[in-house]
């Protein structure tokens, strides 16, 4: 799940809200972009990018988590500083669905 979140964050910037994928039991978060780093290797036509993200739930603790994917190379990579909104859940930092 987490390579649609990344590819959707990378084009998108703003994630409009809509629903949550079936299943997800999280809470809606704050995602803003710590780090982003294009790395030399990927498929064909692709980024494979790097992006560290700082997670605030409401009401509980900020953590970080880096994630790791490729990208359409037509797509800008996140920057520093870019904010989107996301579930997320605390006790599994890498579990991650756009809203």
């Amino acid at each position: 799940m987490i390579r649609p979140i990344i590819a959707a964050a990378l084009l998108l910037g703003a994630i409009p809200a809509a629903q949550a994928s079936p299943g997800t039991q999280g809470r809606a978060c704050i995602a803003k972009v710590i780090k982003s780093v294009e790395l030399p290797f990927g498929p064909l036509g692709s980024w494979k990018v790097q992006v560290t993200l700082q997670i605030t739930p409401p009401g509980g603790l900020t953590y970080e988590t880096t994630l790791q994917d490729n990208m359409p190379w037509q797509g800008p990579p996140p920057r520093r500083g870019q904010v989107f909104r996301l579930w997320c859940d605390p006790a599994d930092p890498t579990n991650l669905h756009l809203i």
